[in-house]
């Protein structure tokens, strides 16, 4: 081959090379060209926030934050994923994303399978009647309706938040078919609007949704709300994670983060007028529309998170809020198959928690040195009804059922009957609006005015049990007696020993207005 041949073929590729090398830094270099001829300039860096629609997440992507953000020197990207939670997870540990936004329940459910790649350091809000289950009254009217009936079908959207709180509904109030995960009971949707539409349509009996379709649903008036968050606590919680990584590399950023956001809350806190006019735009929605929305939220502030936390001086006094809601979904979790032990590393939830950054901007004091004043939820008051007035309440639904036992020929409770009254007031911590019913029951043997007369002492013994271990008010609980008169259908191939055992029993029921 002629040498000058040899050279056009090196220069050729040279320039081929050269082709490829400018094509794939052009956008580099124009990215950079366009930084230093701009304000631009003087930027550090940029944070990658994933999200998606919740109205709760609006504050860390409103241009409040961006502005206190931008003014030290960094950009907030914002990317919504439209809620793949699998997706997001995988983003974090990958490094594509440098911080999440998501429910503790999503977080448990979608972080385990990535190893759990980022640690929660704000707790952000609670869904207060975003979220609810309706039904068309004249087929399922109660949460125990769905015990008894057969063959109904639920409308609901996968790995929502609203997914969770129906979870919560079968492990809570001990509703069997829902736990069976292949259910022909299950029609699943790929939104509200969706389940929303089946529901109308009487596709289904029941639908899981959020708002604005829940108001929409019961503007009919033959649907009834089974369950809303608004009277709820700690089922549905959005947390902010940070990558494992990027907090080790960034911690001083990561705090400066958590500062902005508290920092907008304050903001939007003392101009309410601002974060709606701010949804406004954001959303396209109107007023009315996005008034509702508000109602649905109910953000925490620095102190409650130093409460959920347990950073403040009343820490001694409770349990930090932000654990007990890891463990009690941990623990919904298990009883709805989703795993078959605990996924945390260690079976310790404190292995996803970093207080850290939290405290430093806490114990800073620049927004002040409030304490807010803590409410055990059981411990909240009710007014005095007579018993016309509980006679008109509505009954809601009666929790799992646990075999209360009491010392033999008595009404005072042993300690496997204790224990189990204290499994009831875990469910009850969720559910701090409702008035509770104890009711007691006893066998159909025997004279059936001292069966109920028994009984009554026995659904006493519980209340009391609950008033002076828990400091429950007494105006909350009704004790009711029954006696043998309300029977347990007897099951295929029961025996009668088995059968009337059965029928000494104690159940707990929440009822509402």
């Amino acid at each position: 081959m002629q040498k000058h041949t040899v050279v056009a073929i090196v220069i050729f590729l040279l320039l081929v090379i050269a082709g490829v090398i400018y094509k794939v830094m052009q956008p580099s270099i124009q990215k950079q060209q366009t930084y230093a001829t701009s304000d631009a300039r003087g930027m550090k860096g940029e944070i990658k926030i994933a999200l998606d629609s919740w109205i709760g997440y609006f504050p860390i992507q409103s241009p409040v934050f961006k502005k206190l953000m931008r003014d030290e020197g960094y950009r907030v990207v914002i990317l919504d994923d439209e809620a793949d939670y699998p997706g997001r997870m995988a983003d974090l540990k990958s490094g594509e994303i440098d911080l999440a936004v998501c429910t503790v329940d999503a977080y448990l459910v979608n972080g385990a399978a990535e190893g759990f790649p980022g640690t929660i350091i704000t707790v952000i809000d609670e869904s207060k009647g975003g979220d609810a289950i309706v039904a068309w009254k004249n087929k399922i009217d109660s949460i125990d309706k769905l015990k008894n009936t057969q063959n109904f079908k639920i409308a609901f959207t996968p790995d929502s938040p609203s997914h969770h709180l129906l979870k919560s509904v079968g492990v809570h109030f001990g509703i069997a078919e829902l736990l069976n995960s292949s259910g022909n009971w299950k029609i699943e949707t790929s939104g509200a609007k969706e389940a929303y539409r089946k529901f109308m349509s009487k596709e289904v009996e029941v639908a899981v949704i959020w708002e604005p379709y829940v108001t929409k649903a019961l503007s009919n008036s033959g649907v009834v709300k089974l369950l809303g968050t608004e009277d709820v606590e700690k089922l549905i919680v959005d947390i902010l994670l940070v990558s494992r990584n990027y907090a080790s590399k960034n911690p001083e950023l990561v705090e400066l983060v958590v500062k902005n956001y508290y920092q907008t809350m304050k903001i939007y806190t003392e101009q309410p007028e601002l974060l709606q006019n701010d949804i406004i735009a954001h959303t396209k929605l109107n007023e009315a529309q996005v008034q509702s929305m508000l109602q649905g939220v109910k953000w925490l502030d620095l102190f409650e998170n130093a409460r959920w936390f347990g950073l403040d001086a009343q820490r001694a006094y409770y349990q930090e809020e932000l654990l007990a809601s890891i463990e009690s979904t941990v623990k919904i979790l298990i009883e709805n198959r989703d795993f078959q032990n605990d996924p945390l590393p260690n079976q310790d939830p404190f292995t996803i928690i970093d207080s850290s950054f939290l405290e430093k901007v806490y114990v800073s004091g620049v927004f002040g040195t409030e304490q807010g004043s803590y409410e055990n939820s059981l411990e909240r008051k009710f007014p005095l009804l007579k018993d016309s007035q509980w006679e008109t309440l509505r009954f809601v639904g009666s929790l799992k059922f646990r075999n209360v036992t009491f010392l033999s020929g008595t009404f005072d409770l042993d300690f496997s009957g204790q224990e189990q009254l204290d499994a009831s007031i875990e469910i009850l911590k969720h559910y701090p609006n409702f008035r509770i019913v104890v009711k007691g029951h006893t066998g159909t043997r025997g004279d059936p005015e001292a069966n109920k007369a028994l009984s009554q002492e026995r659904a006493n013994s519980a209340k009391e049990y609950f008033v002076q271990t828990y400091n429950m008010d007494l105006n909350r609980i009704r004790a009711i007696g029954a006696g043998g008169s309300e029977p347990l259908k007897k099951m295929d191939g029961e025996s009668n020993r088995s059968y009337n055992d059965r029928l000494k029993r104690v159940e707990v029921y929440i009822v509402s207005p």
